[in-house]
């Protein structure tokens, strides 16, 4: 049985989560792609290259699908987070540079940006022009989560009327 997740539930998940999934049209065809994104102040927010097919598609029509799931390999936990929202593609530096910081700090050994910057192979002028940030404000969200009996179920809801 799947119960909705309450908004702190949903919260934490997108905060731990690795993996979404962005949905969106492109050339009038369905288009959904992995991406490594983080969550902060009610938002989602990945980055990606200036150029290429999702940027293509985001810039002709920023009305986004985001979803987020994670399963048990024999579903006995299933939890799924669905964003319908507007894609905002910031291409400042200096705006950019925030949300590039929660990503290193996510992703990689936590390091100041100016540091992960300098470290050998990065060129960070290069980079810098190349990526994009997209942030994601949400119109609509909704979370379910699976319980596997009735007796979890009950004290699911009555954990989340709490």
């Amino acid at each position: 049985m799947s119960v909705e997740m309450t908004s702190e539930e949903i919260e934490q998940f997108l905060v731990c989560a690795r993996v979404g999934r962005l949905g969106m049209v492109v050339d009038n065809e369905p288009y959904v792609v992995p991406v490594g994104f983080g969550y902060c102040n009610g938002k989602v927010f990945f980055h990606t290259c200036d150029k290429g097919l999702k940027m293509n598609g985001l810039r002709k029509n920023p009305s986004v699908c985001f979803e987020v799931d994670e399963a048990l390999s024999d579903v006995t936990m299933f939890k799924s987070v669905i964003i319908l929202g507007n894609a905002e593609i910031i291409n400042e530096e200096k705006k950019m540079i925030p949300y590039l910081q929660k990503l290193i700090d996510k992703y990689r050994v936590p390091l100041i940006f100016d540091e992960y910057m300098s470290k050998p192979r990065r060129n960070r002028e290069s980079e810098l022009k190349a990526v994009r940030i997209c942030v994601i404000t949400p119109r609509k969200v909704t979370g379910r989560r699976f319980v596997q009996n009735k007796a979890l179920a009950d004290t699911a809801a009555s954990d989340s009327t709490s």
